[in-house]
């Protein structure tokens, strides 16, 4: 497995990077970097982690994250509908690639408590998506003082937005050692494969090598939550992508995301969502605002 530590090397004559991934989906991990990062979605649907968030993604999707917070971005399947490319836009950036004085500059200052406030990730909406989203594109296209240019604007943006929702808790800390982050995202990846089924937290355990006890320490302290609390975050997250873009009904999403009956599968849904899955659904087919 890779490590889930991610280097970034920012090459001679830049002071960030900015680039546009394509692919037929995202290949990295759960993974961290000392570097701040944008991120927009240009198209794909699926998962995204954040810290202690995990939350379903869609085309447009735009984030900020700080520095050495934990991510991922996992993909849907697609099964049974005509494949789409993964594509994103990424700027990533030291908080000092302007100098190391300037964000004390009074001109400044609500960019400087943006970067403090990123340490949570930060997802924004409204117009601020799509101003920033329109500012990113264009960043793929310039070179030199415009591109940095843009991205001031882009980061004034983001600082005097209304439109920004923080995504971890207050309590995460984001701090990973290298073997920590790859034993977490072993776990990733086993929850993903077996979600339709009975997961076994000590079989989980032994996968990365630890005993029951040991393991639920780890994973509480790593991730904010028990492992069966993050087992269902993530089965709600499918269910509700399900919900909303598969021609299935409740029965069917219920069992396709390892729910034993639909009892447990709308109380589970009602705690997470704050809504039943029926009334999720409604409200996505009207194109009302979900409840946070």
């Amino acid at each position: 497995m890779r490590a889930s530590y991610e280097k970034l090397d920012t090459p001679a004559g830049h002071s960030l990077l900015c680039r546009r991934f394509l692919s037929e989906r995202f290949t990295a991990p759960w993974h961290f970097h000392p570097e701040l990062e944008l991120t927009h979605i240009v198209s794909s649907r699926g998962l995204r982690y954040v810290g202690d968030s995990i939350e379903p993604f869609a085309e447009g999707d735009l984030v900020l994250l700080g520095q050495n917070v934990p991510h991922f971005w996992k993909n849907d399947n697609q099964r049974g509908r005509q494949r789409r490319m993964a594509c994103s836009i990424v700027i990533q950036f030291h908080e000092n690639f302007a100098g190391g004085d300037l964000w004390q500059k009074p001109e400044f200052s609500k960019i400087a408590r943006l970067f403090y406030k990123a340490g949570r990730g930060l997802k924004y909406g409204g117009t601020t998506r799509r101003k920033v989203a329109a500012l990113m594109e264009k960043m793929t296209r310039v070179q030199g003082a415009r591109r940095l240019i843009n991205f001031l604007l882009i980061l004034d943006i983001l600082a005097t937005s209304d439109h920004s929702t923080p995504l971890s808790s207050v309590g995460f800390t984001p701090a990973l050692d290298l073997f920590d982050a790859e034993r977490i995202n072993k776990v990733h990846n086993y929850v993903y494969a077996h979600l339709a089924e009975e997961i076994y937290q000590p079989r989980v355990a032994q996968l990365v090598h630890m005993s029951p006890a040991s393991f639920s320490r780890f994973f509480r302290q790593k991730t904010g939550r028990t492992f069966s609390a993050f087992v269902n975050e993530v089965r709600i997250g499918r269910a509700a992508r399900l919900l909303t873009e598969e021609a299935m009904n409740i029965t069917e999403v219920c069992y396709a995301c390892g729910f034993e009956n639909l009892s447990n599968f709308n109380r589970r849904f009602r705690a997470i969502k704050k809504m039943t899955p029926r009334d999720f659904a409604a409200h996505h087919a009207a194109g009302k605002p979900l409840l946070s």
